[in-house]
C-alpha cells in the first residue's frame, strides 16, 4: 500500500536527517497488559479490557509510542531494520506503527503518543463535542463505550466496529460504504492504520478525524486530523 511506503519513506528521511542509522539503538516492542494501558476507566468494556485488542508499546531511547492491535510480537528491532519490515500482517504492521511513533516522539515530531489512564478517557470523551463542532450524523469507525455515549448524546451515531460482540450496538463492516454516504461527518479509530482498513475512509468526500495515540506519527506525516485530549 503506498500510504504505508510514505510512512517508511518519512522515517527514513528522518533517520538520515539526525544520524540514527548504523547507531546499536533497539526498538523493543511489547504488549501491555490492560491496567498498564488504560489503567481502571469508568467503562469495563473497552476492547483491551476484554481481550479483543492488546496495547503494543515501543520504546526509543527515552521515548514511547503505542498502538493498538488485535496481535502482536515481542520483538526487538534495530531502527535501520524498520524500514525493511514487510507490512503485510497486524503484528507487523503494530511494531512499525509502535515504533514510528517512538522514533518521531523522541525527534519531537509528534506528542501524545502513550494512552491516557484511569479517568482521563471519560474526560477526553467529554471534550469531544468541541472537535466535532455542529453536524448531524457521525460515523463512529471502531466502538469506544466513552465516545458512542457522549455522541449519541447530541448526535445522530451509526457505529461499524469488528469485534461481532458488540452486535446490538454496532453494525458489521460491510455496512461501511452505506454509512459513510449517511454521515456528515467520520469519527474514526486510529488503529485503522494497524489493520489496514484506513483507506476505506480516506478521500470519501466527507471529512474524517482519527482517535488515539496509535496515529500519532502517521497523522502528521499525512496530514491528516487525529483528536487525542488526554494522550501522553
Amino acid at each position: 500500500m503506498k500510504l504505508y511506503e510514505k510512512l517508511k519513506q518519512a522515517l527514513k528521511s528522518e533517520i538520515e536527517k539526525h544520524n540514527l542509522s548504523g547507531q546499536n539503538i533497539s526498538v523493543r516492542c511489547k504488549a501491555l497488559s490492560a491496567a498498564e494501558a488504560i489503567g481502571n476507566p469508568e467503562h469495563n468494556d473497552y476492547p483491551i479490557i476484554k481481550g479483543k485488542e492488546v496495547m503494543v508499546e515501543a520504546a526509543f531511547k527515552q521515548a514511547k509510542g503505542q498502538a493498538f492491535a488485535d496481535e502482536f510480537e515481542n520483538k526487538d528491532y534495530i531502527i535501520d531494520d524498520l524500514l525493511k519490515i514487510e507490512l503485510n500482517s497486524n503484528k507487523k504492521r503494530a511494531s512499525f506503527i509502535s515504533a514510528l511513533n517512538a522514533v518521531f516522539r523522541y525527534l519531537n515530531l509528534c506528542d501524545k503518543t502513550v494512552h491516557c489512564k484511569d479517568a482521563e478517557p471519560k474526560e477526553c470523551a467529554n471534550k469531544l463535542s468541541q472537535t466535532i463542532g455542529t453536524v448531524n450524523n457521525v460515523f463512529l469507525v471502531g466502538y469506544q463505550p466513552g465516545f458512542f455515549q457522549m455522541l449519541r448524546s447530541k448526535y445522530n451515531v451509526r457505529v461499524v466496529d469488528l469485534d461481532e460482540d458488540n452486535s446490538g450496538i454496532v453494525e458489521p463492516p460491510d455496512m461501511t460504504s452505506d454509512a459513510i454516504k449517511w454521515c456528515d461527518l467520520i469519527f474514526a479509530t486510529g488503529s485503522t492504520i494497524v489493520n489496514g482498513t484506513i483507506t476505506n475512509f480516506l478521500d470519501k468526500g466527507k471529512p474524517v478525524i482519527f482517535y488515539g495515540v496509535t496515529i500519532s506519527a502517521a497523522a502528521k506525516i499525512l496530514n491528516l486530523q487525529k483528536y487525542c485530549h488526554c494522550g501522553r
